[in-house]
């Protein structure tokens, strides 16, 4: 029997690759959604020539009403039951679309991928107490009813499920209600033969962008990082939703800025030549990097969390469990414990 994917970033297809081998899947769709910001879609799009499903199905991007939002991906809701799939894959908890397909088909083993470090958050905060999904309410009575009318043309179900399974590269525990996989990021593991020494990469984590933290204040953080690795070229890479004008600030501290239109792993596996140090905050590639590319040099620079305060009050997506600043701190205690990550936490103030 087939399996779906369900997909809206381009990181989440080395998950794909990943999760083929270990569930050894031989038959299977995948449907992406043009639902994010910046160039993720033509990111995501472009990742897909990695893959082989039987059928792909797209999603475009939708303004407007959320009848129209709904219906875009909600037209494939029929064909998806009469396909009858074993498996389903979905690889963001936070996302409504995702949601609605999973709660709907119910499949014999439905499995989430990791959504990027978030994982660790919601299993802290949501699988611990036997969640899964954690919408807001919508207080608009309007586009509400419109909602629950448009799902339920389309036969589409938000009834929770009752368990899940978790295909993880994170080192946690499986409860009664969630049985976890690892994920032992294979695909793309790579022991490059050339490191350049005297070359280090700090990746962006987009934290001015959702309001964790001011330009100024993210700016000097850079700078202040850069300190910690004298002697070495530092290039900043930014994440794709960070703007020109940051970028603009960074390159007047006399750190060069390069952006790539590619998954920082996949840039890496494809270099013959290397950086012998990566550095950043609290961002997933931590993480991935240090698992498919063990001779790096993989650092957290942790300031003090005085540092993230904004986060606390910032908007927080499709998730009510805890706010921002707080899900960083359950991050930075995991990566307090991952050995394949060196930290260098920062005692002074970033003004």
């Amino acid at each position: 029997m087939r399996t779906l994917f369900i997909v809206d970033t381009p990181s989440q297809v080395y998950n794909i690759i990943d999760a083929i081998a270990v569930y050894r899947i031989d038959n299977y769709d995948v449907i992406i959604n043009d639902c994010n910001r910046a160039d993720t879609y033509q990111q995501l799009q472009a990742r897909l020539v990695e893959l082989n499903p039987t059928q792909l199905f797209e999603v475009p991007r939708v303004e407007g009403k959320i009848s129209d939002r709904i219906e875009a991906y909600g037209k494939f809701i029929k064909t998806f039951i009469q396909t009858g799939y074993k498996n389903v894959f979905f690889s963001a908890i936070r996302q409504q679309w995702q949601r609605d397909i999973v709660c709907t088909l119910q499949a014999e083993n439905t499995v989430l991928m990791d959504d990027g470090n978030a994982t660790v958050i919601f299993y802290e905060y949501l699988f611990t107490h036997r969640k899964f999904f954690d919408f807001p309410y919508d207080s608009d009575d309007d586009r509400r009813q419109l909602a629950l009318q448009t799902r339920k043309k389309l036969g589409i179900e938000t009834k929770e499920l009752p368990s899940l399974s978790l295909f993880t590269m994170f080192n946690l525990a499986s409860l009664p209600w969630l049985s976890v996989v690892k994920n032992p990021l294979l695909h793309l593991q790579r022991t490059h033969k050339k490191l350049n020494q005297n070359q280090a990469f700090i990746l962006g984590v987009g934290a001015v962008t959702v309001g964790y933290i001011t330009l100024e204040k993210y700016v000097a953080l850079i700078a202040r990082t850069a300190e910690e690795f004298p002697g070495k070229s530092i290039i900043y890479v930014p994440h794709r939703i960070e703007s020109d004008l940051l970028l603009s600030k960074i390159e007047a501290l006399g750190i060069a800025v390069k952006r790539f239109n590619k998954p920082i792993e996949n840039e890496l596996a494809e270099r013959e030549e290397v950086p012998a140090t990566i550095v950043s905050y609290h961002t997933t590639a931590l993480f991935t990097c240090a698992r498919m590319f063990p001779h790096i040099d993989v650092v957290c620079v942790q300031p003090l969390m005085t540092t993230w305060e904004d986060a606390a009050d910032s908007h927080v997506w499709n998730f009510t469990a805890c706010n921002n600043l707080q899900g960083l701190e359950t991050v930075y205690k995991y990566i307090d414990k991952e050995p394949s990550i060196r930290t260098i936490k920062l005692a002074d103030s970033i003004r």
